[in-house]
């Protein structure tokens, strides 16, 4: 290497001169030259070699190549590479660089040196990719060369090729093992150039700092996860990660407190419901398995519960030994866990999540799981049966009229500077005005009420009472007791000292206990004043308690009076409470009963959801029905319709042929008694004309003083006939609708007829009988015959006196026999006219009238065809995707059911066996 290195210097010409160096190398070069020339196998190119570096070191690099162009042997590689670098000092640059390239050697320290020149040379070019690939090419063959890696590093940064300055700190770490490349790899993560990369990428490194360097390996890994945590490969990484600590050998004293805690995280971020089951059911029981193997204290407990509640809600998924380890882990488990807190997190992450997708969570529940969360309070139930005097006592202690005896509601009593009452249901809160709304609500029992006023008792106590109506064999009364357990630190079971712990009231309390087992219940002998004297009180006070303790040995019995020194009853009764009411670990037995209404939230929106989806179906079945119904509606009204348009058109046509036929009776009638107007003496040469103007204003009179008022009244006596139709109509379809309302269950169809047609019809009655003028008709002024024979005669024989009898005779017989049926037809006609327009348009009318009852129907029917096709699709989305909801309180529940692993870690096999959400 001594050899390469004064090569690589160019001064390997020292190697040839004399130690004492008083002699310039150029001349002592020269003397060496031709001492070599006397030689019988001269050698020269050693010489020339170092002449060529003489030269050049003095800048004279044309001589220094005309040197190296005669180097032949070992040295003439060396001689090339010298070559290009005069060519380079030169800035000929493309001479050099095919000098460079041409040459071909063996040497790794020639190879490095001719690459690292030509990657200079390309920087000096500025073509960077040429660069980029020549040092990579060099660190690939010979990473060990001095300062290679280095240099390639500062180029890559140089360049922002973080790619490239990845993979050479990846590649250096695993070969080298330096702890100066892993933290060079650490800065490329910390600075977000990895996330481009997959996870597979970095198992081989993550390998090597895991043996050499356990902190930096963690510091690593947590890197690379919080990288990967924002990426879509975020499973892939999980997946690999799983791979990489399956294979890992863990050692029990090797402690990875931020593994531990990210593994904590990821587990709890993947089960909070934002994935589906499908999706996580591969990576979750490798990494339960390793978050147990790398737990440290703090989360082993959580690894233990976590790996035996998914292992019981998901059963034969997680390895068997992984399981068992996690049995093992939680019996040994000595550290204890925020559990209220978690429990808090969790209720909290359900109900975001519930908002999101608009389901709906019990204000009551939550508002009974903030009254948990708060350990300044004790809470205490208060109950007992009918007429024990449990009203009176709370009224006592609180000194106040707060509960009235007739009050069956569910009561919560607080101290606070601020009065107020609120009423909680399971669909709202609201405030309510007194208490007499309180009294009132017999019909509320699905509320809770809270009271908040100040009181000393509670206050000083710190104590919250919660009044139940009494114990009288109801079960809504009964189950709510049963949930309110659930939400209190202890209850307190008023008794009636005449009548102390009957048969029904033990009963009850063995109910209670099955109900709620470590619920505190103690006993409140209440009346006592009523006892005749103390000897009688002190016996039954003992005989209850004996009673009592027979079933529940550890409950206690508290002797109270209204009328006893108040003062020190009360601290009596407050020594009592403080001393049986105490709570080993409230924060945990508070913890406990919050997963009561964790599980019960998550049981009720698995129950709605079904119940919501057998909603759908029975909206669809129901509007299905519906619309049949309704068609079926439809179809008899339009047959209504047309059967009062039968009836009533033909009873119109019947009154029209009536006047019709009267008409055509008695204007021929009229025409001929015309006849009568005639005599001897009439002016025969006139009298058709005369005739004709007396015909027709004997059929004008006629016809408006005799037929139109007659007309008139047979009108007015079909518009009623009409009307009792309509009436008839609309009780017919005000019953329909009555019995749609029946179906729908509320007011919603009004099937009311128009009967404005009447009015129209009243005002067109008036106005087409009010008066009519017929025009003249040429009855006599004809040119029939008959007709223009008499007029003839009469102009010809009028004149002559003697022939006014025979004109008259023939006059007279021509007008009483006339039949007149071509003039009566045409009166008629023209008569009648007006009055068939109006028969036109009585299907118009009616038509109308039923018009708002058949559009009603027809809205029905389209909102009824819309319902079902929501409904429809909101049945198939949630057929499509049950998971949506189904997987979300899935995975829920294994967060609970961790919880309560973790609460009872001391006694595993005393965990209650609670029926599973998922059953359900």
């Amino acid at each position: 290497m001594m050899e390469e290195n004064t090569l690589i210097s160019k001064k390997y010409y020292e190697t040839l001169l004399e130690s004492d160096g008083q002699v310039h190398p150029i001349e002592a070069l020269s003397d060496a030259f031709i001492a070599e020339q006397k030689k019988e196998m001269p050698d020269f190119m050693p010489l020339r070699y170092a002449q060529g570096e003489v030269y050049f070191h003095y800048k004279d690099y044309e001589a220094a190549i005309f040197k190296w162009g005669n180097v032949m042997g070992e040295l003439e590689h060396w001689a090339k590479k010298n070559i290009a670098d005069a060519y380079y000092e030169m800035a000929i640059l493309p001479t050099a660089e095919e000098m460079y390239k041409s040459i071909s050697t063996d040497s790794l320290v020639l190879r490095s040196e001719v690459a690292l020149q030509l990657f200079s040379l390309y920087i000096e070019e500025e073509r960077f990719d040429l660069a980029s690939r020549t040092i990579k090419e060099v660190v690939s063959f010979h990473p060990d060369y001095p300062n290679v890696t280095d240099l390639a590093r500062a180029f890559f940064e140089e360049q922002k090729d973080y790619n490239s300055a990845i993979e050479l700190a990846v590649n250096e770490s695993i070969r080298t093992e330096s702890l100066r490349w892993f933290d060079a790899l650490q800065k490329y993560v910390d600075e977000g150039h990895t996330k481009q990369l997959p996870p597979e990428y970095f198992l081989q490194v993550m390998q090597t700092v895991f043996k050499s360097d356990p902190e930096r390996f963690e510091k690593l890994v947590l890197s690379l996860w919080s990288v990967y945590k924002k990426q879509k490969v975020y499973f892939s990484w999980l997946a690999a990660l799983n791979h990489f600590f399956l294979q890992a050998e863990v050692g029990p004293y090797d402690n990875y407190p931020g593994l531990s805690l990210a593994f904590k995280d990821t587990y709890l971020e993947l089960i909070d419901g934002r994935y589906f089951i499908r999706e996580i059911e591969g990576l979750i029981p490798d990494l339960l398995s390793n978050w147990l193997k790398l737990a440290d204290d703090t989360h082993s407990l959580f690894a233990a519960a976590a790996v035996l509640s998914w292992s019981e809600i998901f059963p034969d998924i997680v390895h068997s030994l992984a399981v068992s380890d996690a049995e093992n882990q939680l019996l040994k488990s000595k550290k204890s866990i925020n559990s209220l807190e978690e429990s808090r997190v969790l209720f909290e992450a359900i109900e975001l999540w519930a908002g999101q997708r608009e389901l709906e969570i019990s204000q009551k529940d939550k508002w009974l799981v903030r009254e948990l969360l708060d350990l300044q309070t004790r809470h205490l139930l208060l109950t007992g049966t009918s007429g024990t005097g449990k009203s009176s006592f709370l009224n006592t202690v609180l000194g106040e009229e707060i509960i009235h005896n007739d009050t069956s509601a569910f009561v919560f009593v607080k101290d606070s500077d601020q009065s107020g009452i609120l009423e909680i249901s399971d669909n709202e809160m609201k405030d309510v005005p007194g208490l007499e709304s309180i009294s009132m609500s017999r019909r509320q029992r699905d509320s809770l009420f809270e009271i908040k006023f100040p009181s000393q008792f509670l206050h000083q106590n710190g104590l919250s009472l919660i009044d139940t109506p009494g114990l009288n064999g109801s079960d809504p009364i009964k189950y709510e007791i049963f949930n309110l357990l659930n939400a209190c630190d202890g209850l307190l079971f008023v008794l009636d000292a005449e009548t102390p712990f009957t048969d029904r009231e033990r009963d009850t309390v063995i109910e209670i206990k099955r109900q709620s087992p470590y619920t505190q219940v103690h006993f409140l002998l209440n009346k006592m004043d009523r006892v005749y004297n103390d000897q009688d009180a002190l016996r039954i006070l003992e005989e209850t308690t004996a009673r009592i303790q027979s079933i529940l040995p550890k409950s206690k019995v508290f002797a109270f009076s209204v009328d006893y020194n108040n003062g020190k009853n009360l601290d009596d009764l407050a020594q009592f409470l403080s001393t049986n009411f105490q709570a080993a670990n409230l924060e945990e037995e508070r913890a406990e009963k919050l997963l009561y209404f964790i599980r019960k939230t998550l049981t009720s929106m698995l129950e709605k959801r079904v119940e919501m989806e057998n909603k759908l179906v029975d909206s669809i079945n129901w509007n299905e029905d519906m619309v049949v119904k309704l068609n079926g509606a439809i179809n008899q009204v339009n047959d209504l319709e047309k059967e009062k348009t039968r009836i009533i058109k033909n009873s119109y046509r019947q009154i029209k042929e009536d006047v019709k036929k009267e008409v055509n009776t008695k204007i021929p009638e009229i025409l001929r008694e015309c006849a009568e107007m005639l005599n001897e003496d009439s002016d025969f040469r006139r009298v058709h004309i005369d005739l004709n103007e007396a015909m027709n204003d004997r059929i004008q009179e006629y016809m408006n003083h005799t037929v139109l008022p007659k007309f008139y009244t047979s009108l007015k006596g079909w518009i009623s006939e009409s009307k009792e139709e309509f009436s008839q109509s609309q009780y017919f379809l005000e019953e329909m609708g009555d019995g749609f309302n029946t179906m729908y269950g509320k007011d919603r169809m009004h099937l009311e007829c128009d009967f404005r047609v009447l009015d129209d019809w009243s005002r067109d009655a008036d106005r087409l009988t009010s008066g009519t003028h017929i025009d003249d008709v040429n009855i006599l002024m004809r040119h029939t015959p008959a007709q223009l024979l008499l007029k003839s005669a009469g102009k010809l024989f009028g004149a002559i006196g003697q022939n006014n009898t025979a004109l008259y005779t023939r006059y007279k017989k021509f007008l009483e026999t006339q039949d007149y049926e071509d003039v009566t037809a045409s009166i008629s006609r023209k008569f009648l006219s007006q009055f068939e327009l109006f028969e036109k348009s009585i299907d118009r009318d009616i038509s109308m009238f039923f018009r708002n009852a058949l559009g009603v129907l027809n809205d029905a029917v389209e909102e009824a065809h819309t319902e079902i096709k929501e409904s429809k699709e909101s049945l198939e989305k949630m057929r499509e995707k049950p998971e949506l909801i189904r997987d979300p309180i899935n995975l829920f529940e294994v967060r609970l059911r961790m919880y309560e692993w973790m609460l009872n870690a001391r006694d595993i096999n005393n965990i209650p066996q609670l029926d599973s959400v998922k059953s359900s």
